[in-house]
């Protein structure tokens, strides 16, 4: 009896509430979608270029997932206005841009490089 009642209060204290926090957690998404791809570079293979977006802890992390050398990166929101722009430089893989406090959705993206020009948007998805 007392295993029983034990398991119940361990029930009702941990368990449910971590469930409840893991559902709040994953309300909103960030989602990356490529509008325009244009490559400039004559391969054998086709160029590929991946982006992985999140949003955590009310700040939006960009993740380069591809490198890409001498790109330029700009970042602008709704209305125009640029985020982030970062000078011509390499992208290696793991590269990491913050936007902080992310209220602008959606945000458009443009890559530009010698071997490829980038267009895109960053849209919030609402999960139910």
């Amino acid at each position: 009896m007392k295993a029983k009642s034990l398991f119940i209060l361990l029930s009702v204290l941990f368990i449910i509430p971590m469930n409840a926090a893991t559902l709040e957690a994953q309300r909103h998404r960030s989602h990356w979608r490529a509008r325009d791809r244009e490559s400039k570079a004559s391969t054998r293979s086709p160029l590929t270029f991946d982006i992985n977006v999140q949003e955590v802890d009310n700040c939006l992390q960009i993740i380069f997932l591809s490198p890409l050398p001498d790109a330029e990166i700009t970042i602008t929101d709704k209305n125009g206005k640029t985020i982030v722009h970062e000078p011509p430089t390499f992208i290696n893989k793991g590269k990491t841009l913050y936007i902080e406090t992310p209220n602008g959705y959606p945000y458009t993206v443009k890559i530009i490089s010698p071997i490829m020009d980038i267009t895109g948007d960053i849209v919030e998805e609402e999960s139910e």
